[in-house]
């Protein structure tokens, strides 16, 4: 009996441990990020392109005709919603980001698209100045 209330105590401590970290997770990295293209913003729950990422799309497809780099746009959300909700809405944001960079002209074949969901915040409060910043498109290269 004493094995086991052992046992169940240290799997409750390392979920606790897990837990613990995984809330006090750091930003996400730039490593690897695409310089010279923007990051694009998009509004809560929602994955059609703004008046404002519209610009920056335009200027990220003129520094991708000028430079041929293969790069992957990389969808991303705030914390809210499901993972699984997140990863679906963090691959319709990398996927009308790579078909607008299309319509402006840029080759199809040079854009991958991947979803992290809410597994990549740039920003780590629980509120909207955190969450505006958390739903978005990167771009990353290798």
């Amino acid at each position: 009996m004493k094995i086991r209330n052992v046992v169940g105590s240290l799997a409750l401590v390392a979920v606790l441990g897990f837990v613990t970290t995984g809330c006090a997770k750091k930003s996400a990295s730039t490593a690897g990020k695409a310089k010279g293209l923007q990051t694009v913003y998009f509004d809560f729950d929602r994955s059609d392109i703004r008046p404002d990422a519209a610009d920056a799309l335009k200027a990220n497809a003129n520094w991708l005709k000028n430079n041929k780099t293969k790069v992957t746009v990389e969808g991303s959300c705030d914390e809210r919603g499901t993972p699984e909700y997140n990863i679906a809405l963090g691959d319709r944001r990398a996927n009308t980001t790579k078909k607008y960079l299309v319509n402006l002209g840029v080759d199809k074949d040079r854009l991958n698209t991947i979803s992290y969901g809410e597994e990549k915040p740039v920003a780590n409060c629980h509120d909207e100045s955190c969450w505006t910043k958390n739903r978005r498109a990167d771009f990353s290269s290798k």
